[in-house]
């Protein structure tokens, strides 16, 4: 049976092979195109001169040319806009003093005729001059000579001309000073490390008190200590968190549900993967034809389907919920109104402080200023990160950021954790009105899944919006600055709620499969089906590819917002049904590899590696001084290499915080 599903899927795979996109780039012509980014030596430029140097990133915008050759290619190759990069926007890293040296030496009249303006109407542009107001004075002061130093290049190799505009100025004399918010965080680190060492000494004292009879020294870590005060001081203590991270799981439905700690580490590589490929793309590449070429393949379509991952942790949010909530329930079946109030306050609350503590501190991590360790891309990729936490904080901790001020996001990443909060308000609701009247469960949850699998359809049909999410290179190279697709058709949680709804739906299931202690894994039916979700759900990402490929030609909007409808919500259905026979012991080995004991601590390390993951990913791709070389074996290197530095993050965020956070909201039920 599995090989003919092996056969099937190489056939089906083959067909979608046919749809493969007629286009074809022209080499010969995409060469003649300046290079998307032409950066002079950073080092040399502040290095070489004892006196105060400046180096400037600048963002050009080439000026139309109907009767220029080059300019048609531009035009041309960028209308592809899914594809590829907009050739038409340039980046420069300019020397101040070679610029004034190259100007002198083309002579006076030459450069009256060198200034075409400044680039004032590009929104993504205007929102890092919005953030990077502190160089104001230097764009008064060098835009001019700046845009005339571009356009001598310009004209002498391509017979263009372009209006820009300065991002940031660097000079070989900034130091960065220690401002409040640099001091709070070095505060708070110092003041968590010595809770942590104070902690861990008094754990170790417990160990060896001559009165302590209870519990032998070897499971003195592994188990409580008594006294409320006693845990409450040992709640930072490493010994004893490292136990609790690495702990096995306790009862039946933790037993049954261990299988989630591989999940959640590989959905966590594929969104590491997904996020490093992007920051890639916000820097310099020196080959992007290689990038735009792969993108009219199978290969790019794959690539672009890679938002579904981000439903998994949708789906094992809704199921956590659901579990817990049942738990309770079974401890107090019978709420009265103030109960039902109280527990809802309550489950928000903690839910709250237990995921907003680690993540303000991240956000407070991802505000803090550092001397430029990089090159010329150093403010560019990290400093505008810096710069939007510092402003926009609040909004993230208020879990807002979805709606508000989306084009100076601060942690991209974290219109995941906002989506979720609604969506974990919203089923709380729902769970506690189907409790209320349970005779009318059935028809409380119907609605409220099917208002919200068929909301993305019309959202897409009234929008005039795209089937599915595309991240353009574009799009990723602004860093997903005024993309009204990302902003209200990929991220909010209204268009996230089935999804998430569906993992409600699988703990019901799960639950009621526990209750008449039905065996999933001995039905062959269910079997054939659970085994079939593997190849039907490889072909699912590759099921937007005749649309992907063929987005310039006119197509139904009916049938657009259809799949809309049906991309992401089928993809979280399959894979509810995918977990329930996880639960139920479907799978073999592949259900004994994901119990295996080290995804235990990677899985409970991955909250930590998602809201670290981005601001790791920058640091090491903002060093560069040079446009990298876009190839398979380099990004795998900078993936794994933010995928480690992320989980060491991650373990360090656990110990200082997540798991005393933990520890003490647990003393506070």
């Amino acid at each position: 049976m599995f090989y003919k599903m092996l056969l099937w899927l190489f056939a089906i795979a083959s067909y979608f092979a046919g749809f493969s996109s007629s286009y074809e780039m022209n080499m010969t012509r995409y060469f003649k195109m300046p290079d998307l980014y032409d950066f002079d030596d950073y080092d040399r430029c502040l290095q070489e001169f004892k006196h105060r140097e400046t180096y400037c990133f600048v963002r050009a915008e080439v000026l139309p040319q109907e009767n220029s050759e080059v300019w048609q290619t531009i035009a041309e190759i960028s209308k592809y806009n899914k594809h590829h990069f907009n050739h038409r926007h340039l980046y420069y890293g300019l020397c101040l003093r070679w610029c004034e040296e190259d100007l002198m030496e083309a002579g006076a009249d030459v450069v009256k005729e060198l200034y075409a303006g400044l680039l004032t109407n590009n929104t993504k542009l205007n929102t890092y001059v919005g953030l990077f107001t502190a160089e104001e004075s230097n764009r008064i002061q060098y835009n001019t000579i700046l845009n005339q130093c571009i356009n001598l290049k310009l004209a002498q190799t391509y017979g263009l001309k372009a209006v820009s505009m300065i991002e940031y100025c660097e000079t070989n004399h900034k130091v960065v000073e220690m401002d409040t918010w640099n001091l709070t965080f070095y505060a708070i680190t110092f003041v968590l490390i010595l809770l942590v060492a104070s902690s861990s000494l008094f754990d170790f004292y417990l160990k060896h008190r001559p009165s302590d009879k209870e519990i032998s020294k070897e499971g003195h870590y592994k188990n409580a200590v008594t006294g409320r005060g006693n845990r409450f001081c040992v709640s930072f203590s490493i010994a004893r968190n490292w136990y609790r991270l690495n702990q096995e799981p306790v009862g039946k439905l933790g037993r049954d549900l261990r299988f989630l700690d591989c999940f959640k580490f590989f959905s966590m590589f594929l969104v590491v993967f997904a996020h490093t490929n992007w920051i890639l793309y916000e820097g310099a590449l020196s080959n992007p034809q290689d990038v735009e070429r792969l993108l009219h393949t199978l290969a790019g379509t794959l690539l672009i389907s890679g938002g579904l991952i981000t439903i998994t942790f949708f789906v094992f949010s809704g199921l956590l919920l659901t579990i817990n909530w049942l738990a309770f329930t079974k401890i107090k079946n019978d709420l009265s109104t103030m109960e039902y109030v109280e527990a809802f306050i309550k489950f928000n609350i903690f839910r709250y402080l237990r995921l907003t503590i680690p993540y303000g501190f991240a956000i407070l991590l991802s505000g803090v200023y550092f001397e430029n360790p990089g090159g010329p891309l150093w403010r560019h990729i990290f400093e505008r990160e810096q710069l939007a936490c510092r402003k926009n904080w609040w909004a993230n901790l208020l879990y807002i950021n979805n709606y508000y001020r989306n084009d100076e996001k601060c942690m991209l990443q974290s219109w995941y954790l906002a989506s979720d909060t609604f969506s974990f308000i919203l089923s709380l609701l729902v769970l506690m009105i189907a409790h209320k009247w349970p005779h009318l469960r059935n028809w409380i949850f119907g609605c409220v899944g099917s208002f919200f699998f068929v909301l993305p359809g019309f959202v897409a049909y009234f929008g005039n919006y795209d089937p599915f999410f595309v991240p353009s290179p574009q799009t990723q190279k602004d860093s997903f600055i005024d993309d009204r697709e990302f902003s209200e058709l990929y991220a909010p949680f209204h268009m996230n709620f089935c999804c998430y709804f569906c993992g409600v739906l699988s703990a019901i299931a799960y639950d009621e499969m526990s209750k008449k202690q039905f065996k999933l894994h001995k039905s062959k039916l269910f079997q054939c089906l659970w085994y079939a979700l593997i190849p039907v759900g490889i072909l699912w990402l590759f099921s937007s590819h005749p649309i992907y490929q063929h987005y310039y030609e006119e197509q139904s909007l009916f049938w657009n917002s259809v799949y809309a409808a049906i991309q992401r919500n089928t993809w979280a259905i399959g894979l509810s049904v995918f977990v329930v026979g996880m639960a139920g012991k479907v799978g073999g080995l592949f259900r004994k590899f994901s119990c295996l004991p080290i995804f235990r601590i990677l899985g409970r390390l991955t909250y930590g590696a998602f809201v670290i993951h981005i601001f790791v990913a920058r640091i090491v791709l903002s060093t560069l001084r040079t446009p990298l070389f876009f190839a398979p074996g380099i990004m795998f290197s900078f993936i794994l290499s933010t995928l480690v530095g992320s989980y060491l993050l991650s373990l360090v965020l656990a110990i200082l915080i997540e798991l005393p956070t933990s520890a003490l909201l647990k003393l506070m039920r």
